[in-house]
């Protein structure tokens, strides 16, 4: 008789627990800068059970649906990931590390475009002002300076530079969208495969013309799913 009863309070406990754990509440927080009062806005929070997302305000706030015993991802470009299980129905306060790596590549892109800006500036000192390739207007009013700058030496080599320029920004673009730290924030891959990984499935320049960090995400998911089955 006791066994039974033991039972059956337990059976009730169980039943309490998970219709608890699987009811649907709206949960809120904030996201800050780690070590600093600095808000951090436009951060991905996403369920990682059903992938729904919402993005925190312009102030850092954020507001979501869930149930007990889900795990939210806050994720954002130059940031730490981190992964916060819910456990009850309280307001949240998430504090995100910024990456160092991803901040130096940052300064090393705004110092390479200050050193292109400073050759080309050194062209303009020459008389080349539109990188060797004249418009047909200049040709009306300013017949000679048009010739200097299709014939001249300055002008082939601004001209050369100037589609070096063009190149490098564009890969530069596929950089800051499809990299080693934006790759193993969205998935889980052995140093073994990164490689290869990032070499089949580099997207082209046009591709990530408008991507946002959500698109980041969802291509290198979508990647690495076809990799694994090809692999297989």
């Amino acid at each position: 008789m006791i066994f039974k009863k033991a039972f059956i309070l337990i059976s009730l406990m169980l039943v309490t627990y998970f219709a608890n754990a699987q009811q649907k509440f709206v949960i809120k927080g904030l996201v800050f800068e780690k070590g600093s009062t600095t808000r951090v806005e436009r951060v991905n929070v996403e369920i990682k059970r059903n992938h729904t997302f919402t993005k925190t305000d312009e102030w850092g706030n954020f507001e979501i649906e869930v149930s007990i015993g889900d795990t939210l991802i806050f994720s954002k470009l130059n940031y730490d990931t981190v992964e916060k299980v819910i456990v009850a129905k309280q307001n949240l306060v998430i504090y995100l590390n910024k990456s160092i790596a991803l901040n130096e590549v940052v300064v090393k892109e705004q110092s390479k475009a200050k050193q292109q800006q400073e050759i080309l500036d050194g062209y303009r000192s020459k008389g080349v002002f539109f990188n060797g390739d004249p418009p047909i207007l200049a040709y009306i009013f300013s017949p000679l300076t048009a010739l200097h700058e299709l014939l001249g030496t300055d002008a082939n080599n601004a001209r050369r530079f100037g589609n070096y320029i063009e190149r490098e920004n564009a890969q530069s673009l596929v950089d800051r969208h499809f990299n080693e730290a934006v790759i193993r924030k969205a998935i889980k891959i052995p140093d073994t495969e990164l490689v290869e990984f990032m070499y089949l499935y580099r997207p082209n320049p046009e591709e990530v013309a408008y991507w946002n960090y959500y698109d980041d995400m969802n291509y290198v998911k979508k990647s690495y799913a076809k990799f694994l089955k090809r692999q297989k």
